[in-house]
This record gives C-alpha cells, structure tokens and sequence, in this order.
C-alpha cells in the first residue's frame, strides 16, 4: 500500500521513536502523511492513541482498518476534558499538529500531559505558522531540553532563542516535498491566477472610536471583515449593535455586563468563540465606567456602516460569478467568514460547509460521488481531505496564515490527481488597509527559511553552542517542595525536559510530595 517515499519517512520515523522518542512528520500536503503514520503505529505495535481533528475521526478509522491497526481515536477537544495519568510504553500520535501550537491554550496543555513519557509523533504539513515560535512549541511538547546535546545543540531553548535551528529541524523534523514521489505518483502542476477586486469604500469605519474596546485593532477588524464580502461586515455590525443595546442595558440598571448575559448577544452565532468572544470581552472596558452617550453616537456611526453595507453593489461577488459562469471542472471555493460563505451559497445555489451546517459529511459524499460539482467552505474543509475530483480552487478570502492556501490547494492538488494541471485562483484586495498581503509574503519567508533543510548525518556535527544545564523554574519549584518534605531530587530531574513532564512538575510542586508521588514522576524516564 506504501510508496516508496513513503516507506523511507517510516523506516526513519520508527528509528527516530526508538532512539530520540520522538519525531515531527511535515511532508508537503498531499504525500499522503496519513499513510506512513498509520505505517508507523503498525510496526511500533504498542499501545496508541491517535489524537485528529473531529472532522477527520471516520476518515482516520478507515485508514487505520486499512493498516489494520488498533488505535485509540480522540479527538482535539476530546483530549482536554478527559482526566488523563501519564505512562509509559506507549505512541502518541496527532495529526494537524499545528493546532497545538498555543503553550497558553488549555488543549496544549492536555496534550503535554497526555504525551508525557510517551514515544510521540507529531504530524502537519504545517510546523511554523507565523513565526518559529510555532515550531518550538511543537518541540518543546515532545523533546527534553538537552535531547540533541551530543550532535550539537546543548539547549534547544537556546537554540531558538538564536534561530539557529538547522540541527534541529534535520534531526527531529521529516519534511520532503513532492520531489519525493515517484513518476507513477506525480500529480500535475499549480496553475496560478490572480484576481485583484475593489473593496467598497466605507470610510465611516475609520471614524468608529469603540468606546468599549481597543479602537484601532476593531477598524482593522471591520476592515477585514469588508475584504471578505459584504455580508460578512453586515453581521459583524449587527452583532456590535446587539452588544452595546445590552452595555446600555446595564448603565441603566446600574450593573456591569455579565459575561453570560455577553454570550447571550451572540449565542447564535457560529463564530461566537472565536475572534470577537474573545476580543471583546477581555479589552471592553467595565461598563459602570462607560458613557452612555458615547455609545449612542458610536451606534449611530454603526448604523451608517450597515446601511452603506447593504447597498453595495458586491463587486466582488460579481466577479466571482462572472468567472464561474462558463466554468465546467468541479471546484472548491474557500471564504474565511461563515457569513461570507452562507452568502455565496446561496447566491450560486451551491452547497456550504460551514460550523453551522450539519450536513458536512453528506455534502463532501455528494462532491466525491459526482451528484454534486461546488462546494462553498469555510476552513472547516481545508485540512486532510481527499477531494482530488475538483479541478479549480478559489481563494475567495486570504487567510492570515498562509500555510492554509497550501492546506486548501491540497485537496485537490495531490496524490490521485489525474489531471496536467490544478487551477488555483487567488481573490487578492486592491486596498491596503489590512495589509493581509505583505503579513502573508512576510511569514512565508519566515517558514520557508525555517523548514528549507535537508536531512544530514549528524554524527559529524560539531557543538556550535555553549553547553548548559537548563534547571527549568518548574525544577526549582519541585526542589523546594522535595526540600520541605526531606527529600532529594534524583539527577535526572535536574534539566529542562517535555512540556508534559514540566506540567506535571509544576503539579506536585505545589502539592504535598511523597516518596510514590516522586517515584510516579521517575517512572516516565526509565
């Protein structure tokens, strides 16, 4: 079932499992990483779990009777409201790992637990995101420290704190691009186009002062919202209302804004915990404080925006129609606001994949088997589809990270494709306001700089850094506590180790130590 490239990412993955403990898969999309995961778990033959986003769960299960593994499946969120206690003797495998690239979200932290002592295998097309931040995260979750000390790098904190990660990444990361796959296996070329629109000039938003929350970030909100479609723009403003009739509300009640009553201005949106929830809740200022009057005359403001968004001509949209209009190939059109896609959907009578739509599984059935040649998506399609049968993917929205135009392009330009060539049509704004196209250009390079290194025998490696012991503040912690109980931390504990292990050492810092307890936590190393 294997290919060849394929077979050499698992014979090194393995041997990276076995040696180091550890090891980051990011093929290009579309080399098929799923199959040499599941190759791996095979031939590790220990107990694993598989940790994948909830949209791939049945995908991953089909790929998994095919290798004839049995792996327990969880999902991302899955893993952060299950009480897991670490252990040995075990794989850990996740893909679309670049969702854990947050050390502050509570699913990183599950997930350092759950690897913790673990043999670990991170899988994503994607390690740097926006910036080598992402990338150390990711290490950090499945490397100690000192991991790579004897081919030169005494400190792998220090290492990216001097971005110099070429031993790093040739160590621990598996990255090849599609120069890889053999002749039999090629897929045809990216055919790249280009449409520049215009955005409607609603220069009100510039005037909008958000007297509940930081001015300048939410103009520049607003404005990308507008780059995105007009529809997108409409429900932010209405959704902006609905907040500030409920601030109102409360200046007259004399009472501040509970955050319950906040969730309940946008319970029915889909979006509701991602951006704004988020935003606006922890900048806005505490209403007691606010001017009742100020709120008034920036809802008047509001209303303007909406009214001037309600009567745009959608230049954009007709763009996007027109292009379509004699267009024969299947296709997948990408939007980046729910509202955006819900829109299109029903303007081209074409079927949306979306958070709110409940019938994802049914629509992406419907494309594979030909009963249907479009499908409008939000993201929720981006990431590990096989969706080769399309011709054509729109860009209709630039995402911030770039990596998800690769993500996108992927589904249909990869292994199985059969034709010469896959269009890939990118919507780019002619307004500068968000700048989306230079913060794109910008984090490309940063991770093309990154990851633009090839394996090499590292046993020739000469130390290009100080040596150093890296005694973690979550040692030190546990060294006071172990002092207080009478007891002596082994020298094992004394470095910087995985996120997980860390984790757990904050833990029992700051709980009563036993002689069990510090024998639970040594077990992970032997």
């Amino acid at each position: 079932m294997l290919a060849e490239h394929q077979r050499e990412a698992a014979d090194r993955a393995v041997t990276l499992l076995r040696t180091l403990g550890c090891v980051l898969l990011a093929d290009d999309v579309g080399l098929g990483k799923s199959f040499v995961a599941a190759e791996v778990m095979r031939r590790m033959n220990c107990e694993a779990e598989l940790i994948v986003p909830a949209a791939l769960v049945e995908q991953w299960r089909e790929t998994l009777a095919q290798f004839e593994v049995d792996a327990r499946v969880l999902t991302h969120d899955q893993i952060v409201s299950e009480r897991f206690i670490p252990r040995r003797e075990r794989l850990v495998v996740v893909d679309e790992a670049h969702a854990f690239r947050n050390p502050k979200t509570r699913r990183y932290a599950a997930l350092a637990r759950r690897s913790a002592g673990a043999r670990t295998m991170l899988v994503t097309a994607t390690p740097v995101c926006n910036s080598l931040a992402d990338l150390e995260a990711l290490v950090n979750l499945i490397a100690r420290d000192d991991l790579l000390a004897t081919i030169g790098v005494p400190s792998i904190e220090e290492a990216f704190a001097q971005r110099d990660v070429e031993r790093i990444v040739s160590t621990l990361v598996i990255r090849r691009d599609r120069s890889v796959l053999p002749e039999t296996l090629r897929f045809g070329e990216l055919d790249r186009r280009v449409i520049r629109h215009p955005v409607p000039a609603i220069a009100v938003i510039d005037e909008l002062q958000f007297p509940l929350g930081c001015a300048a970030l939410l103009r520049k909100f607003l404005w990308r919202r507008l780059e995105s479609s007009e529809a997108a723009l409409i429900e932010s403003v209405r959704r902006q209302l609905r907040y500030y009739e409920r601030a109102l509300a409360c200046i007259a009640a004399g009472r501040t804004l509970p955050k319950r009553d906040y969730r309940r201005a946008f319970a029915h949106e889909e979006d509701r915990d991602a951006f704004q929830e988020v935003l606006f809740w922890d900048l806005f200022a505490p209403v007691g404080e606010a001017d009742p009057n100020a709120i008034r005359e920036e809802m008047s403001r509001l209303e303007i925006v909406l009214a001037q968004a309600q009567t745009s001509t959608n230049e954009k949209r007709q763009m996007l129609v027109h292009l379509l209009a004699s267009e024969t190939e299947p296709l997948l059109i990408f939007a980046g606001a729910a509202a955006t896609a819900r829109d299109l959907g029903a303007t081209l009578r074409c079927a949306v994949i979306s958070a709110r739509e409940r019938s994802r599984d049914d629509v992406l059935r419907a494309f594979r088997n030909g009963r249907i040649d479009r499908i409008v998506s939000t993201d929720m399609a981006a990431e590990g589809l096989n969706l080769q049968r399309a011709g054509v993917v729109v860009h209709y929205d630039l995402p911030w990270n770039p990596v998800k135009l690769d993500q996108r392009n992927g589904r249909a330009h990869r292994i199985g494709q059969q034709r010469p060539s896959v269009r890939a049509i990118y919507f780019l704004p002619q307004s500068r306001e968000t700048r989306i196209i230079e913060t794109i250009a910008r984090k490309n390079r940063i991770r093309r700089k990154a990851l633009a290194v090839q394996p090499r025998d590292c046993a020739t490696a000469q130390p290009t850094l100080r040596p150093r012991l890296t005694r973690s503040a979550a040692f030190l912690r546990l060294q006071n506590a172990a002092e207080r109980a009478g007891l002596t931390l082994p020298d094992a504990l004394a470095r910087k180790h995985s996120a997980g292990i860390e984790q757990l050492m904050n833990e029992m810092s700051g709980e009563y130590l036993d002689r069990q307890r510090l024998a639970d936590l040594l077990a992970l190393f032997e």
